[in-house]
Order: structure tokens, then sequence, then C-alpha cells
């Protein structure tokens, strides 16, 4: 099974570093960006499932980056993280497709759901794709089945009524 990357995204060293060992103890892949700006150019280069970004950092702040992750990438989960924010700020957060948004401090436990949760969607929405991809392909298999005797009885039609030996 593959190993889940997230990149966590935060403009203090302490949180990144706090998140990176917890996270990593759970057995993720994790990558970190003290800013919306550098985590950009890691998602353009490297695969990442889930982003944990929090919403208040210099360049480009948490709101910005998940919109431009989104647009590129739509696959990607996205959890914002505030200290100061506002239900207003989580409400517009998840209109604009973001997974969660939770606010700090918060406990190892709701981390560990949040992120599990998020990568179970991730991977149903991944499920649905490839069976949605699989039924196109059996209802193509299907009508090529369907209209082959169809075309067939086209181009040889019989004649009622007349005998082929005369």
């Amino acid at each position: 099974m593959e190993k889940k990357t997230i990149l966590v995204v935060d403009n203090e060293e302490t949180i990144r570093e706090t998140l990176l060992k917890i996270l990593e103890r759970e057995g993720y892949e994790v990558l970190t960006a003290a800013d919306g700006q550098v985590a950009l150019e890691i998602i353009r280069e490297r695969k990442v499932h889930l982003i944990l970004s929090d919403v208040c950092m210099p360049k480009v702040d948490g709101n910005r980056l998940l919109k431009l992750a989104k647009a590129s990438f739509p696959e990607v989960e996205i959890v914002l993280m505030t200290g100061h924010g506002k239900v207003e700020m989580g409400l517009e957060a998840l209109k604009e497709g973001a997974f969660d948004f939770i606010h700090k401090p918060f406990t190892k436990l709701v981390l560990n759901k949040t992120v599990k949760q998020a990568l179970e969607k991730q991977a149903m929405a991944a499920e649905m794709r490839i069976l949605k991809e699989r039924v196109r392909e059996l209802i193509t298999e299907i009508m090529e089945v369907i209209e082959e005797p169809a075309v067939r009885r086209l181009e040889y039609p019989r004649t009622a009524g007349v005998n082929s030996s005369h």
C-alpha cells in the first residue's frame, strides 16, 4: 500500500516540527513548508495527498493556497488550521473545497481523526473515479455487442417469401 504524503504548512517552526513528529509516528511521509508559496512549489514537484495548512502566513496565506492548490490538483485534500479564526472563515474555507477547518490548539486525537477522514474521503473518490471509468468501458463493450447484430441485419436483409433456389 502506498505511503500517504502530507504537507504541513505553517510559518511557526515549532508547530511544523510538532506536526511532523506526530504524523510520522502515524506512518505518513511528511513534508513541511514555512508558507504557501513554498508549499505550491512542493506540490508541483511531489505527489501530496493532504495539505495541512495554517491560514495566517506571509506571502501566500492558507486561503490562497487552498484556491491555488485545488485549481491545479483537485484531488488533494486540504485541512486549514487557525488560532484565531471565526466560524465564517471556516465556512468560507469549506465552500472553497477544504476538507475541514480546525482551531488551534487541537489535540493529537483531533488531528489524527481529521487526517484519517480526509485520506479516506480521498481514497473513496479515487475508487469512485476508477469504478466510473470501468462502467463506461463496460457500456461501450455492451453497445458494441448490441450494435453488431443490428448492423449485420441491415447489411444482409432477408427478403420474406423469396426462395433462394430459384
